[in-house]
């Protein structure tokens, strides 16, 4: 450590000592100006403000400068023996004052800064400002009797003045103080930062608003010096707490001034009243202005409590999911452990864990996906292999078709028995319409391959992961799969699909997991028409519409609307929320559109948007870059 800094720290605590004795005297000197009462007796005390404060920064240990800043303004003033007796007396008044008052708040309040809590406040301002300014009033205006400076008549509303002035100096310009230097001692400037046009345009209107509240109030003695509290709740609320206090500060001073000049609204004819009026206001708008500015710091505290506790919950949350989805994995294992080595068991219990198996490959995306494939895997092979036999089974027949003919031409005798049977049999429509049958089973069949098809589209387990894709493609395969969903039942009519497909190229992706949204998408609206037509007896009727279009030149849009039940507002911000569902138990896990949310956006780098409207429409707009970003 260097020399000059050693002896600055070591001659710090002397340097604050004369430092606040030279300001304390300039601010005494200015007050003893602006005294209008016998015994040069001030309105507004600022010294008052200023000793209680600097007590709280920086300790009691800063007494001296306070006594030696209170003496010498009476040894500036009137070097006479009666003067000094009188301002050493006062001297140690107002160095008791602070010197009690901040130990009495340090008891109750545990920060050197009080006005961050309501209750604080009022503390301050019941011991600090009222309470021990008592010592201050009773010490110098004892004083000022002693030496006969006031009468005895005069003893009892100078006292109260005294005390008045110091309180409306320890409420005034002590939170001044703390809150300018508290300012500079985090780190932050003391000067606005730059605003933007509606800032500088507001600032402005509050100034000029400002500027005529006082000049009218305070110099020319109109009966609007109240308005002076939205001015300062606006500001409050508005401006930093310094620039608050600053306000309030001018505020007061003008007001002093004003009077002490007689020009403001509160002089009167008599003198105690001019000042008890220029006190209740001073004490009206300096307390508010505390109290509200409390309740903000209280209100900014909360905030960032409950921010800080949603974090914490939601790592929490977190946390537990991750060990939940471990203890989840552990239980699939062993659940395939146990099936392998329970064959024996009987078919309700078999049956129970195929489909507890289900249940849990559903909630993921390559669940689906294998289901999908095997199912068209399995009918892929006996319907090819019907397929391809229904040519030659019907060249065989044909061919038997000739040999009975060739038979019946050269055996014209028909034995009685050969055509009672054909008579039985009706042989000649069984000719006639085999044909027909086996042109049915073929279109049936070529109907099957092309459901076989777009399943395994859908599915996709054919591919490789990451691939440009069709996306109208795998709409159709996943309309294709809620067929039998779409065509209606018994309490629901059919739903009618509107398509609207522009002119997309091929899409990179991971064409499963985008698949897997659209089923989520499109599940979620066919359960919202049917809710609706269930709820409503002239419910329209059911509609989805489907379009796509390419928003640039790299990214394309896909929209699924509705006019199902819709989704409420209350809800609306955390459908994409894991584990939040509406539905009742048993018939969703809400993790169908988290899951969409986070393929489209995590896994695409696209974006997944809802608007509804109740009972009118639910649009769900999907954006997917034409490139994928995990290339």
């Amino acid at each position: 450590m260097s020399t000059p800094l050693k002896t600055f720290r070591a001659w710090k605590p002397l340097c604050r000592i004369i430092a606040i004795a030279v300001i304390y005297h300039l601010v005494a000197l200015v007050g003893m100006r602006l005294a209008v009462l016998p015994g040069d007796v001030a309105t507004v005390w600022v010294p008052a403000g200023l000793s209680l404060a600097v007590m709280l920064l920086w300790g009691l240990r800063v007494w001296p400068g306070v006594f030696l800043g209170a003496f010498s303004t009476y040894l500036i003033l009137d070097p006479t023996p009666a003067s000094l007796a009188i301002g050493a007396t006062t001297a140690v008044g107002n160095t008791l004052t602070p010197l009690i008052g901040v130990k009495l708040l340090q008891t109750f309040i545990p920060s050197r800064y009080p006005f961050h809590k309501t209750t604080h406040v009022f503390i301050f301002i019941g011991i600090g400002a009222l309470l021990c300014q008592l010592i201050s009033a009773t010490f110098g205006v004892t004083a000022l009797r002693i030496a006969n400076w006031i009468t005895t008549s005069e003893f009892g509303y100078v006292f109260v003045t005294w005390w008045i002035a110091n309180a409306t100096g320890v409420i005034v310009y002590a939170p001044w103080i703390l809150s300018l230097y508290y300012r500079w001692k985090n780190g932050d400037s003391l000067r606005l930062k730059r605003q933007g046009k509606w800032e500088v345009l507001e600032i402005a209107s509050w100034l000029a608003l400002f500027i005529i509240v006082m000049q009218f109030a305070f110099f020319q003695a109109y009966h609007i010096e109240y308005l002076v509290i939205p001015l300062l709740v606006w500001a409050v609320f508005r401006f930093p707490t310094h620039i608050t206090t600053t306000v309030i500060v001018i505020t007061i001073s003008l007001a002093v001034i004003g009077t002490v000049q007689k020009k403001s609204v509160f002089v009167h004819d008599d003198l105690n009243r001019s000042l008890l009026f220029l006190d209740s206001f001073i004490a009206v708008i300096s307390i508010t202005m505390l109290v509200l500015i409390a309740v903000l710091a209280e209100r900014s505290q909360a905030n960032q409590e409950l921010q800080q506790a949603k974090q914490d919950l939601e790592k929490r949350v977190h946390n537990r999911t991750q060990e939940l989805f471990e203890a989840n994995q552990q239980l699939t294992q062993q659940q395939e452990d146990l099936q392998k080595q329970a064959e024996s068991l009987n078919e309700t219990v078999s049956q129970l864990k195929k489909t507890q198996a289900q249940l849990i490959q559903n909630e993921t995306m390559t669940g689906l996906g294998q289901l999908v494939a095997g199912v068209a895997h399995e009918i892929n092979n006996p319907i090819g292999f019907i397929y391809s036999n229904l040519t030659p089974a019907k060249e065989y027949f044909e061919d038997i078709l000739e040999l009975l003919d060739l038979y019946q031409s050269k055996l014209p005798a028909d034995d009685p028995d050969i055509l009672e049977f054909k008579e039985e049999i009706d042989f000649e429509f069984i000719q006639q319409d085999f044909m027909n049958l086996m042109t049915s089973m073929r279109s049936g069949s070529e109907r099957i391959q092309k459901i076989i098809l777009s399943l395994r589209n859908f599915s996709r387990l054919d591919e490789a992961e990451l691939k440009c894709v069709d996306i109208h493609q795998g709409l159709d395969s996943t309309l294709l799969v809620l067929q039998h969903r779409l065509q209606g039942e018994t309490d629901y009519p059919p739903i009618q699909v509107v398509k609207k497909y522009g002119n997309l190229p091929k899409i990179e992706c991971f064409a499963l997991y985008i698949n897997q949204v659209f089923m989520n998408v499109l599940n979620n609206a066919i359960e919202g028409i049917i809710a609706r037509q269930a709820q409503e007896d002239n419910a329209p009727t059911g509609q989805i519409t489907i379009q796509t279009k390419r928003f640039s030149e790299s990214i394309v849009q896909i929209f699924i609307s509705d006019n199902g039940t819709g989704i409420n507002p209350h809800h609306k911000s955390r459908i994409f929320e894991p584990f939040f569902t509406t539905k009742d138990v048993g018939k969703g896990t809400g993790l169908g559109l988290y899951n969409s949310y986070e393929t489209i956006v995590a896994k695409h780098g696209g974006s997944l948007v809802c608007e509804s409207i109740p009972n009118q429409e639910t649009i769900f707009e999907i954006t997917l870059p034409i490139r994928s970003p995990m290339a």
